[in-house]
C-alpha cells in the first residue's frame, strides 16, 4: 500500500482507519466476488479495553450471541469450501480472544488470514478464486 503524505507538511499521514479498509475489501467483493462464492462482514461494534461493547446496538449483539474473536470476513465457496480474513490497523495484532478463534479455524481445516495490507489481503482473494482475475488488473490500474 502506498503511503500518503499531509499536502501542507509533507509528513505521512496515519494509517487509514481499519474501517476504510473493511469497506475497501467490501467494494472490491461486491464488484469482483466469484459467483460460486458468498461471503458476510461480521460487524462487531466497538469494544472498549473492558471487553464491553460501546453502542446499545453492539450490546445487544452480544446479548443474542455474539461472541468475540470471529474474523470479520467469511467467506463460503463450492465443496464445502471456507475462507476467513482479519483486517487489522497496521503495527496490531490478533487479540487474544482472535488467536483463539484462528487457531480453532486453523485447526479444523480452513485457511485463515489476518493482515492490515489490502492488497495482501486482495491477492489471497484472488489466488483463493474468491475473487474473480480481473480485480487484479483493476488494482495495478488504480495503483499507477
Amino acid at each position: 500500500m502506498i503511503d500518503q503524505l499531509d499536502m501542507f507538511t509533507r509528513r505521512r499521514l496515519p494509517p487509514p482507519p481499519e474501517f476504510a479498509v473493511h469497506c475497501l475489501i467490501a467494494d472490491t467483493c461486491k464488484l469482483y466476488i466469484s459467483p460460486r462464492w458468498e461471503y458476510t462482514h461480521i460487524a462487531h461494534g466497538e469494544v472498549n479495553k473492558y471487553g464491553k461493547r460501546y453502542s446499545p446496538s453492539g450490546q445487544r449483539l452480544q446479548r443474542m450471541g455474539l461472541r468475540p474473536g470471529w474474523p470479520d470476513f467469511q467467506f463460503a465457496g463450492p465443496h464445502r469450501s471456507m475462507f476467513f480474513l482479519e483486517l487489522k490497523r497496521r503495527g496490531r495484532g490478533l487479540t487474544e480472544d482472535q488467536a483463539r478463534i484462528a487457531a480453532h479455524i486453523v485447526a479444523c481445516g480452513f485457511p485463515f488470514l489476518c493482515t492490515s495490507d489490502p492488497d495482501d489481503a486482495i491477492q489471497t482473494l484472488i489466488d483463493l478464486g474468491i475473487l474473480r482475475a480481473e480485480a487484479c488488473a483493476v488494482l495495478k490500474e488504480k495503483r499507477q
